[in-house]
């Protein structure tokens, strides 16, 4: 599978608490309340050819680098902060907004799907498909 036709997206699930209030909305959003949120980094690209010896041969990428490269931006702000210290308004499409210049500069050329789950049964998406460069934000 080294065909750079063959892409194939890999996607790694993390957690965090965080708290927020939403200052323009005119419902209970307003008040302070907090989330258990999911959030979902997706790369997308060809399997690496299997060499012996080469640790992520065999992979699109190895989870442990989005690993390392989600979980300090989720420790240093996102899990247990008010996400109004981080931004004004922190609407999930808001922090995906934020998120993905940052995973992006992270891991480029790769990053192909961001995902945030704010409960079970809603979430905000932002994906890049990877052939044209286009990016599309569905909620």
């Amino acid at each position: 599978m080294t065909d750079d036709n063959n892409q194939l997206e890999i996607t790694k699930r993390f957690r965090f608490e965080a708290h927020h209030k939403l200052p323009w909305h005119r419902g209970k959003c307003a008040r302070d309340h907090g989330h258990s949120y999911v959030l979902e980094v997706s790369v997308t690209g060809p399997v690496k050819e299997d060499i012996p010896g080469v640790s992520d041969s065999g992979m699109v990428c190895d989870f442990y680098e989005i690993s390392s490269v989600v979980k300090p931006i989720i420790e240093d702000y996102l899990d247990h902060h008010s996400l109004n210290d981080l931004m004004q308004n922190p609407t999930a499409e808001n922090i995906v907004g934020w998120l993905v210049p940052v995973l992006n500069a992270a891991l480029p050329g790769i990053l192909s799907r961001v995902r945030l789950y704010e409960t079970t049964d809603g979430w905000v998406e932002w994906r890049q498909t990877i052939e044209s460069h286009e990016e599309t934000v569905d909620d």
